[in-house]
């Protein structure tokens, strides 16, 4: 993309988007309009813009940050930004709607920033493969994997979801649980959610259990609200439901909150369980069951594989970090 394409695509001269580019005054706002869009939509910046930024000594980090009301990110980013303290390098964070496509908006950041390494908490690379390939910045993606992302400065640490999954799944039937709901994402946006949901499943069939993804499955955001919406979905629709498997402690939350307002008693009602292991899950009453992540660790293995690739020049790995099983108190044993 040069000044002459955006002329071109503008139906302007080569001095209209000049002027643009320069901030003169001398430009019609329509047209100036016209013209930042084009250049938003491609990303561009102009050669003494480019310039600038590869004569600055640019030590800083990007970190995109997927879902704007995420405890479970806030906490991963805090540790991220608290062991960068004793590094030379300063960070950037940005915060993305959940369903944003995160690979667009930070190709957009290196372009007009030049980071010097992308850190991306959360995110779906599987959903959005092109867009990945497209990013020549050392990167990292932390709590998500992206083996099958075609980019050697690509590196991901994750937990192993599916495990986790079936781990829980496991439990609520060894506890009786037959006649289970699943609070969680868009299956067809988030493979994160569709990993958890396929342990979820593959338990449910080892069992020889049934389950109606029309009426069991409700898709929600990872978040208090939506939680607590999904729960009322599924208790409506399935009255006899003895279960609630969430994909996040936060959904787990609104939907315990819900089903007190309508009245049901948790664990002994209806069990509900979490996934994250979040601190405020401790205090709660009953304490939540739920996957601990290992955040800490996701965070060092994570800035690790990224540093490694920026000073070092290694290339890209994809890691797997164990998670813990917490007992808690919001299952209730029904045989």
């Amino acid at each position: 993309m040069t000044i002459k394409d955006i002329a071109r695509e503008c139906g302007c001269g080569l001095g209209t988007v000049s002027r643009v580019l320069n901030n003169h005054p001398d430009v019609s706002d329509q047209m100036r309009e016209r013209v930042l869009a084009v250049v938003d939509k491609y990303g561009f910046v102009s050669n003494q813009s480019a310039k600038m930024l590869r004569s600055q000594d640019n030590k800083t980090i990007a970190i995109l940050m997927k879902g704007t009301s995420s405890i479970l990110l806030n906490s991963l980013v805090e540790r991220i930004q608290k062991r960068m303290e004793h590094l030379p390098y300063t960070t950037n964070v940005v915060v993305l709607d959940e369903y944003d496509n995160e690979a667009k908006q930070a190709y957009m950041v290196c372009q007009k920033h030049r980071p010097l390494g992308l850190i991306f908490a959360g995110g779906n690379p599987d959903s959005y493969k092109e867009d990945f390939a497209n990013i020549q910045t050392p990167c990292v993606i932390i709590t998500n994997q992206a083996n099958d992302v075609q980019n050697n400065r690509l590196s991901s640490v994750s937990t192993d979801d599916i495990a986790a999954a079936q781990c829980m799944a496991e439990h609520l039937v060894a506890n009786g649980h037959t006649n289970i709901g699943v609070i969680g994402g868009d299956l067809a946006s988030s493979e994160l959610s569709q990993r958890r949901y396929n342990g979820f499943l593959s338990v449910m069939q080892k069992h020889g259990l049934s389950f109606n993804k029309e009426t069991l499955y409700a898709v929600a955001k990872y978040s208090l609200s939506d939680g607590a919406a999904a729960a009322e979905q599924l208790i409506k629709a399935n009255p006899d439901m003895t279960a609630i498997f969430t994909m996040a402690d936060v959904m787990a939350i609104g939907a315990i909150r819900k089903l007190s307002d309508m009245g049901y008693t948790v664990p002994k009602d209806i069990s509900v369980t979490g996934f994250d292991g979040l601190d405020i899950a401790d205090y709660m009453c009953p304490r939540l069951t739920t996957i601990r992540q290992l955040l800490n660790e996701l965070a060092e293995r994570g800035l690790d594989a990224l540093l490694d690739n920026i000073e070092r020049n290694k290339p890209c790995s994809h890691q797997l970090v164990p998670f813990e099983f917490i007992a808690g108190e919001s299952v209730y044993k029904r045989n």
